[in-house]
């Protein structure tokens, strides 16, 4: 069975439910589970005032991903596991090395397992928003569990 599972998570429900599941296998298995937040200061450049009471961007980034990590820890330990990590990682330039950074991690850290939510879009949505999930597999050689979204997220 896994050893070691890394999960991203970002605070969304589709990357909650990649943790529910990722939490049970490692809680199952008796695996170290390493929650992993890509945090990415230019998503909050179009975002509302309130991140400009942080110094700069990059530490708006690297706070909310520390409460992601903070709430994602909590809820992997109400799922009964034992041996949690969080680790926070910046990326500056987008998706691409938001995936890179994620891959890169998890095979520095001997995983042997990454688990990421994603919506499932295709069509004109997954032209338009690109798909983490996908460049995730094409950039890893490890094992990945993709857990697709619940009908009512996408609503």
């Amino acid at each position: 069975m896994y050893k070691h599972l890394v999960v991203a998570v970002d605070g969304s429900a589709t990357s909650l439910n990649a943790l529910k599941h990722a939490a049970e296998l490692a809680r199952v298995g008796d695996a170290r589970l390493t929650l992993v937040h890509v945090a990415n200061p230019a998503e909050y450049m179009a975002l509302a005032p309130e991140f400009l009471q942080h110094e700069s961007y990059e530490a708006a980034a690297v706070a909310q991903g520390n409460e992601v990590l903070d709430f994602a820890e909590a809820r992997a330990k109400e799922k009964g596991v034992t041996d949690v990590v969080k680790h926070l990682l910046v990326a500056t330039k987008g998706a691409r090395e938001m995936a890179q950074e994620l891959v890169d991690y998890a095979d520095s850290q001997g995983s042997d397992l990454i688990v990421l939510g994603t919506h499932g879009r295709s069509g004109l949505m997954h032209l338009l928003m690109g798909s983490f999930a996908e460049t995730v597999m094409r950039q890893s050689h490890l094992p990945l569990l993709v857990i697709r979204s619940v009908a009512e997220e996408e609503e």
